[in-house]
């Protein structure tokens, strides 16, 4: 016989759980969709991608801005989407469109909804970038899921009464969930996962920004090899945004070690490519 709910602040919980989920996510965009059916193709159209972004202006000049940044290290000056297209490739302008249009899906929130999307953007360019270094794992893939890793945050923040001042409350903790969970009655993973499965993002990157302040745990969870990679590739990008911001308290010491194995790489390797972000954030 299956055990009676604990009490009514439970049921509640779960209906404002429910209630967000089901009716507060922002729609998948028009422009994804139409992109999405194009990229499920055999044979992807270069042109018809490029002609899709390039038909809003805002989004391909924000297209190609991704694609001049130092995170990217083309080393040569791209002028157009279908540049972007032909020397990054469908899947990571795909990815990188994605985020464009997930921080357009946000109207308000003042100056902390737009710290949240800059530190996604400086997230995802140093996941993209060691990932490059890596060459064990896609940049885009993780460049999304650098992106989407605290989208349930924005989604809060436009939608939960009070969150504001949770969220200036828990920025700097290892784990907010508990404090989002005693306050709120969900917390930004949950929500965060519901927005990307509603948006068709592949598994992989919901299971790995479901596990993202899971690091201290990481080789046993029960996750796909690229979920872990992606999570690794997450602890290692937001110690480098907590340098860059010089704030919080660092758990790095206790993580390197994790991260390097996951990564299939050394620590000095880890240690090094930290070094050498500021120079690329400054620059970008």
């Amino acid at each position: 016989m299956p055990a009676p709910s604990n009490n009514s602040e439970e049921s509640e919980s779960m209906s404002i759980t429910d209630e967000i989920l089901q009716t507060e996510l922002p729609a998948k965009p028009l422009m994804l969709s139409r992109l999405s059916v194009e990229m499920q193709k055999d044979d992807p159209d270069f042109m018809r991608v490029s002609e899709l972004i390039s038909a809003d202006v805002g989004l391909a000049s924000a297209v190609v801005k991704i694609a001049n940044s130092p995170y990217v290290g083309l080393g040569r000056r791209i002028a157009s989407v279908q540049q972007a297209v032909s020397y990054l490739g469908l899947a990571e302008v795909f990815g990188v469109v994605t985020g464009l249009l997930l921080r357009r899906s946000f109207k308000g929130g003042g100056a902390q909804m737009e710290r949240l999307w800059d530190l996604a953007a400086r997230r995802a360019g140093s996941m993209a970038w060691l990932a490059r270094q890596l060459r064990s794992i896609n940049s885009d893939r993780a460049y999304t899921c650098g992106l989407f890793e605290d989208c349930g945050m924005a989604v809060l923040l436009m939608r939960a009464s009070g969150y504001a001042q949770t969220l200036a409350q828990i920025e700097h903790m290892s784990n907010p969930c508990d404090t989002e969970r005693e306050k709120h009655g969900l917390d930004h993973v949950v929500v965060g996962q519901g927005l990307m499965q509603a948006w068709g993002l592949p598994d992989v990157i919901v299971a790995a920004v479901g596990c993202h302040h899971d690091i201290g745990k990481l080789e046993s969870l029960p996750i796909s090899a690229e979920a872990r990679m992606l999570v690794a590739l997450s602890a290692f990008a937001n110690e480098a945004l907590r340098h860059q911001e010089a704030s919080g308290q660092s758990h790095w010491p206790a993580h390197v070690s994790v991260v390097a194995r996951v990564l299939e790489t050394s620590e000095q390797h880890i240690e090094s490519w930290l070094e050498e972000l500021p120079a690329l954030a400054a620059a970008a």
